[in-house]
């Protein structure tokens, strides 16, 4: 056979080390897609590109669910990849790493070598690879040191084998990564561990789909080389075959699924669904089929019917809330940007979708979760709050899932319901979700997927009809970078990120000072209005409020208390509004001479002057150009427009740079 260029070109960069599993043909294959269809030089790639944040969060919502629901799978794989000296990659159709892990010592420095959360695989940019070769071909398959087409990954050996979901179609890729030693042969491990792997997450998401099915496995009635590979079938109830899992197709020896969909069990494997059905469990030996091994055939699943549609001709209809008049859009007052959030939390309190509130400490996210109860269809039904910070870790567990009678010493004697248990068909809200332990987030993912759980002490799960909503102060996304909280439920619990402003960037200030004061005085009974005066109004304006909302609601009622008429005098505010205040690190530094403003013991007018004169003076210094004067001032943007319109600095037709 005559010996091509392409050919020349794979044995002098592969070579033959004496090893003939180095030319095998899905391989030489590889190299030559890499060098025609791809136009590609092993000398001259680019290291693997590496996504941005938000374009990984992209691909891996599509297999969030896939990710949940499999972890117990991916967890046995874990074990014996750390014991091995292994790393684990989960990829998407595109080769997009949207899970990996690292557990074991010996292989932490791939990550710095580019396999890492994120990373691009495909063929097309990386060459011959074992994810992107594994996605090309749709097959198993080890590529091993210098079969790499890039240079810089001749030290590795990849095992990879394609994910295959219940339709049949790949949708991703499952890869076991290590420095490639002694020869690929040893290699023949991680292939089978990778396939063996797939093979179980087929099947998993495979009973999901076909619940409604009879199941079916099919498997050798001695398994070959210690495999414990069965296939599944899914059967409707005239006997025809719906669907069936690679694994089954292949102990069948059959190439197409189309080939059997729609025939009958019977006509296919010389059994009836009668038969199979009369033997309770009991394995029947096939008869129909050619295999070199003997198959037999076990019911494992029947179909659960369930009315999936109510009498169209008397339909429960939910009474919905009119959003003009729902909590949420009365919380959000008049502030633009908070109305729109409101309006996304509409749009999805009632699907399916969990909301992450996230904002500095005191702005109202227990409010704002309330209010998202409130608007929702599971408005009668209990609201349960838990703080992850405010309970000790050894507590937090039993708080969430509640325990059965005699699991604790000095437990109360029936047990107790536990939070989730508590919030059946209403909401539960976690606050501070960023300081949950991490082996509890893992009992809350699972809760989360399978909406069920089992209280301390019982084996028997409790089915739960369960709506969460999480808070915190946090950024989430840097204590996953840390690996201070899971990734996967990071993703789970922010469907919807909706982000509170602290108080002193809020444009509705005077309206939620004057709604608080007057919710305040109707809490304390006061019948007759009371008002602030315009300098204490001035001084809750300019206040930079690192207690936020909270800060402001305790100020008031404190000044409610003291004061001695009907107007609340800037005397009757709290001492550490009028001294200096000191930076924190939720809020810009504020200058002295600005702070001490408030303290001026000067009448009205005078502190209006002398607050105008240094505006002026700040804008002056910085050009007129607001961005900068609100930063060297401490204040927001929003606050230095307010002061500027207030103070008349502008003619008509007049405007400052906003940059």
């Amino acid at each position: 056979m005559a010996v091509t260029p392409n050919d020349k070109y794979f044995a002098r960069n592969v070579g033959t080390t004496g090893n003939t599993s180095h030319n095998t043909p899905s391989i030489r294959s590889s190299w030559q897609r890499c060098e025609n269809r791809y136009n590609l030089d092993p000398h001259h790639l680019k290291p693997p590109i590496r996504l941005t944040d938000g374009e990984i969060k992209q691909h891996h919502e599509p297999l969030e669910e896939f990710l949940i629901h499999t972890s117990p799978i991916f967890d046995k794989l874990r074990v014996i990849a750390k014991n091995s000296g292994y790393c684990i990659l989960v990829t998407d159709s595109r080769g997009v790493v949207v899970q990996s892990h690292f557990d074991s010592t010996a292989v932490r420095e791939l990550a710095s070598e580019g396999l890492q959360h994120g990373s691009t695989w495909s063929e097309s940019l990386t060459g011959t690879n074992g994810i992107g070769t594994c996605l090309a071909t749709g097959k198993a398959i080890t590529v091993y040191a210098e079969e790499h087409f890039e240079q810089s990954l001749k030290r590795f050996s990849c095992s990879a084998s394609p994910l295959i979901g219940a339709d049949g179609k790949p949708f991703g890729a499952l890869d076991l990564s290590t420095f490639a030693q002694g020869n690929k042969l040893t290699q023949g491990l991680a292939l089978n561990l990778v396939c063996e792997t797939a093979n179980q997450v087929e099947a998993l998401l495979f009973i999901r789909a076909y619940s409604e099915y009879f199941l079916l496995e099919i498997s050798p009635t001695v398994s070959p080389y210690g495999s414990t590979t069965t296939g599944i079938l899914a059967i409707d109830e005239a006997g025809n075959i719906a669907a069936a899992t690679t694994p089954a197709l292949m102990l069948m020896g059959i190439q197409k699924r189309a080939n059997v969909i729609g025939l009958s069990l019977e006509a296919l494997t010389g059994v009836s669904l009668e038969r199979v059905d009369a033997a309770n469990g009991n394995p029947l030996l096939l008869k129909g089929i050619q295999s070199p091994i003997p198959l037999c055939l076990t019911l494992i699943g029947q179909q659960q019917k369930q009315a999936r549609q109510k009498d169209i001709t008397s339909p429960q209809v939910t009474p919905q809330i009119e959003m003009t008049d729902s909590p949420l859009i009365q919380i959000a007052g008049s502030e633009v940007n908070l109305k729109r959030k409101a309006a996304i939390c509409h749009r999805v309190v009632d699907k399916d979708i969990s909301i992450l509130l996230q904002g500095e400490t005191g702005t109202g996210k227990e409010v704002w979760a309330q209010a998202i109860h409130q608007s929702s269809t599971r408005c009668e039904k209990p609201f349960i709050t838990l703080n992850c910070a405010a309970i000790p870790e050894s507590l937090i567990e039993s708080e969430l899932f509640g325990y059965g009678s005699g699991t604790f010493t000095g437990g109360l004697k029936g047990g107790k319901i536990g939070k989730i248990q508590a919030s059946e068909g209403g909401t539960l809200f976690l606050d501070e979700i960023g300081d949950m332990p991490l082996e509890l987030q893992a009992r809350l993912l699972r809760v989360l997927a399978e909406r069920e759980i089992t209280p301390l002490g019982q084996v028997k799960p409790v089915k739960i009809d369960l709506h969460v909503i999480c808070a915190t102060h946090r950024n989430l996304k840097d204590y996953v970078t840390q690996g201070e909280f899971r990734e996967d439920l990071y993703y789970r619990v922010s469907g919807v990120n909706i982000s509170l402003p602290a108080l002193r960037d809020r444009e509705d200030i005077k309206e939620i000072i004057n709604t608080l004061l007057n919710e305040l005085r109707m809490k304390e009974k006061i019948e007759t209005p009371v008002t602030l005066t315009s300098q204490a109004m001035n001084l809750l304006q300019s206040y930079q409020w690192p207690g936020n909302i909270r800060q402001l609601k305790n100020a008031l009622q404190y000044a409610l208390c003291v004061r001695d008429g009907l107007e609340i005098e800037i005397t009757d505010l709290p001492d550490e509004l009028r001294l200096p205040q000191t930076p924190t690190d939720s809020r810009p530094s504020v200058p002295h001479r600005v702070a001490s403003l408030a303290s001026t013991p000067s009448s009205e007018l005078s502190l209006e002057n002398t607050e105008k004169d240094l505006v002026i003076q700040s804008l002056e210094d910085n050009r007129w150009i607001v961005t900068r004067t609100a930063k060297a001032m401490g204040i927001s943007r929003s606050t230095l427009h307010r002061k500027i319109k207030k103070f008349g600095l502008l003619l008509p037709g007049e405007e400052c740079v906003d940059e």
